[in-house]
């Protein structure tokens, strides 16, 4: 026994001289990083210029930094964020590009409702927001000065009165104390013939506040949507005169072109063309819910310009059953490629289609909401 185990170590001279050669190249192998760096010695990179650089900085920079914090003594006294001056900020210990923020912040129409609110300045340093927070005082100041032009003059105090939104001027808008932008939204979407029809959709109008609003909304009367075109100045419109003077007209959702749909209320030229493109690859519009399909049309939207549209033209291009391809058959927006491929085999299976309803007889074409939609576009030529 023991001598067959020994069979197993026993060499021939060319397989021990294979070992040999094999155990030189391993032990070279490992040899070598170290004669490399025995023979030739990496040269160390001199960083004594670079760390005298550091050295001198850290000495003369670092000691300024915190002086942003504190550009003079903080004073402690009560102020309201909403009023008090860059000046004034500094002397609360306010380091100065932030006091200069929240005067921007203010200029853009934002408002400090709480004391928490200051403390969402995000370049303000905690520690100094707990030191200011005890002394924050809302309302307590000079008159807000939200509303700042070129020449920095103030916002009128807000006047109270009845007003309807459909048909309130600029300057009513002002008097009301909107912002001037929110004020400008508010005409622009009467332009493109935006009609707010009770009081909850003033409420929408993107911009305004939940505080504005509930102040305003006692003081809110709409009129009857038919009174409103009559009362409304030509200068809402768009300064235009004549059929568009005041809004939109029906259109036409088969024929009406880019311009037709721009006139309506929410549909600028991108709109527009998304709906052209939906209406040619389907062939026409059946009905007007169809628009809603529409890829990246709102339905608030929709829901919007839906009073106008009719369909006085029928459907204008119908699928050939009898000799359209898998490829074109799929690029109707309603058949996807595995139907279009059962609806090419079955013809090729039972003949030509006779009727567009022959499709049902696919039995894998249960779905009847679907054929109801997709059925008035095919037609079976003969």
């Amino acid at each position: 026994m023991p001598k067959k185990v020994l069979n197993y170590f026993y060499f021939l001279p060319v397989e021990r001289r294979a070992i040999q050669v094999l155990l030189l190249l391993i032990g070279a192998v490992f040899a070598a990083p170290w004669a490399v760096r025995y023979f030739w010695p990496t040269s160390q990179t001199d960083f004594s210029a670079i760390e005298q650089h550091i050295a001198a900085w850290k000495t003369t920079e670092a000691p300024e930094a915190p002086s942003d914090v504190a550009e003079v003594p903080a004073e402690l006294f009560p102020f309201d964020p909403n009023t008090a001056s860059v000046e004034t900020l500094v002397r609360l210990g306010v380091p100065a590009r932030v006091a200069q923020t929240i005067q921007r912040y203010r200029e853009r129409g934002g408002r400090f409702r709480s004391a928490d609110d200051l403390g969402k300045i995000y370049t303000l340093p905690p520690e100094v927001f707990e030191r200011l927070k005890p002394y924050v005082r809302i309302g307590q100041g000079q008159p807000l000065a939200a509303y700042r032009g070129k020449d920095s003059r103030a916002r009128p105090a807000a006047e109270m009165f009845p007003f309807d939104p459909n048909t309130a001027s600029r300057e009513d808008l002002l008097r009301l104390g909107l912002q001037p932008a929110l004020a400008e939204r508010l005409l622009r979407y009467r332009e493109k013939g935006g009609v707010f029809r009770q009081k909850s959709d003033f409420q929408k109008l993107y911009g305004l506040s939940e505080a504005d609003y509930t102040r305003l909304e006692p003081y809110i009367t709409i009129a009857q949507p038919e009174a409103i075109a009559a009362v409304r100045p030509a200068a809402y419109s768009g300064g235009a005169s004549g059929s568009n003077a005041f809004g939109p007209k029906p259109i036409d959702i088969n024929t009406a072109d880019v311009h037709a749909w721009t006139n309506l209320p929410g549909i600028g030229n991108a709109r527009a063309s998304s709906i052209l493109k939906f209406r040619d690859r389907l062939g026409g519009f059946l009905s007007a819910e169809q628009v809603g399909e529409t890829f990246g049309l709102p339905d608030s939207v929709f829901q919007q310009i839906r009073p106008w549209l009719r369909v006085e033209t029928p459907i204008y291009r119908k699928i050939d059953l009898n000799s359209a391809t898998e490829k074109d058959l799929a690029a109707h927006p309603y058949i996807n490629y595995q139907q279009a491929r059962l609806i090419v085999a079955y013809r090729e299976q039972h003949g030509p289609y006779k009727k567009p309803d022959d499709i049902r007889r696919i039995a894998a074409f249960t779905d009847t909401g679907w054929l109801a939609k997709v059925i008035p576009y095919l037609e079976a030529v003969q």
